[in-house]
């Protein structure tokens, strides 16, 4: 029984739709951080290095 092979359905449901990448919500591209209380940018590569580092002080924004 094992060894039976079915023909595979040419009509099969089976078919993959096209995603694009995900984008970003709103409400998810950034964070408090735990050790100094700033927000931090995820879209923002300087912001989310700086707070990796254990015991650091709030990051000086240059708006």
């Amino acid at each position: 029984m094992l060894n039976q092979v079915r023909p595979m359905d040419p009509q099969s449901p089976a078919a993959t739709a096209h995603r694009g990448p995900p984008a970003l919500r709103p409400c998810c591209d950034s964070y408090v951080c735990p050790v100094c209380d700033q927000v931090v940018e995820l879209n923002d590569f300087r912001q989310v290095v700086w707070h990796q580092r254990p015991g650091h002080q709030p990051m000086e924004m240059d708006d």
